[in-house]
């Protein structure tokens, strides 16, 4: 897919350069994409703005993943980095979040660094500035193995991942993650205290502060003065677009992808 065929939002400033974002996620992205999108191009207009993604509940970076007959390939290798086009006069920026499903798919952590570090890679050389959270969970403060069972359970039925090697394996992973961060990748932490009962998801009150709080971070790096607060009716919206998507394109397939979808 060409630079072209991206999908533009705004009018194009001719005093600073389009921007290309790049969001890379599984379920808390995919509930809140369409309202995330609408408010960084709200915050950003006149500037051009488009996007690409690789999103979807239970999507991995390493494995396959996903729920019930909507499968996903890896984000590691479903194309999106393909499409990325060199910067030439635009800037990028890339959101890496939702990391975590690969450890109850079995994935060991030194498999998702390495994947981890091969698109950083891949980043870096399209010259994009790189945000990524972590894992927002302890499980060892947060939750005892009864409900890591229990959840892993409802969200993971076939996963055999006992609470030890998932405990470790965040710890390896965000250790990782912050040892990582230099001036062109920033780590977003403290979204913790945006999570809901589960401690996986954001819960659906804190949407809102969760994701205008990670908007904030990719503006911020691009010089507006403008505060990207998103909006309750985009939050809405946005669940309402998550669940037409799940259900009539990756299950039913009735439905095609837009262009901006890997």
């Amino acid at each position: 897919m060409s630079a072209e065929s991206f999908s533009s939002h705004s009018t194009v400033n001719d005093s600073q350069p389009p921007v290309l974002f790049i969001f890379l996620g599984a379920s808390n992205l995919a509930r809140s994409y369409c309202g995330l999108k609408s408010c960084i191009t709200r915050c950003l207009s006149p500037r051009s703005v488009s996007f690409i993604h690789a999103l979807g509940p239970g999507r991995g970076y390493i494995r396959e993943g996903g729920i019930f007959n909507a499968v996903y390939p890896p984000i590691l290798n479903c194309g999106i980095f393909e499409g990325v086009p060199c910067r030439g006069d635009q800037q990028i920026v890339a959101l890496i979040t939702d990391i975590g499903n690969d450890i109850m798919y079995g994935v060991p952590a030194e498999e998702i660094i390495a994947g981890l570090r091969s698109i950083f890679a891949t980043l870096r050389e399209a010259e994009a500035g790189i945000f990524i959270t972590l894992i927002p969970v302890n499980l060892q403060d947060d939750i005892d193995e009864f409900y890591f069972r229990a959840l892993r359970r409802i969200f993971f039925p076939n996963s055999t991942v006992a609470y030890d090697q998932a405990s470790e394996a965040v710890r390896e992973i965000n250790k990782f993650i912050l040892e990582s961060a230099n001036e062109n990748l920033k780590v977003i932490g403290g979204l913790e205290q945006y999570c809901g009962f589960d401690k996986i998801h954001y819960s659906i009150l804190k949407s809102c502060p969760a994701w205008s709080y990670i908007a904030s971070n990719l503006t911020d790096s691009l010089g507006t003065t403008a505060s990207p607060d998103m909006k309750i009716s985009e939050t809405a919206v946005s669940l309402a677009s998550n669940l037409a998507r799940i259900f009539f394109t990756d299950m039913l397939g009735i439905m095609d992808k837009t262009n901006e979808t890997y």
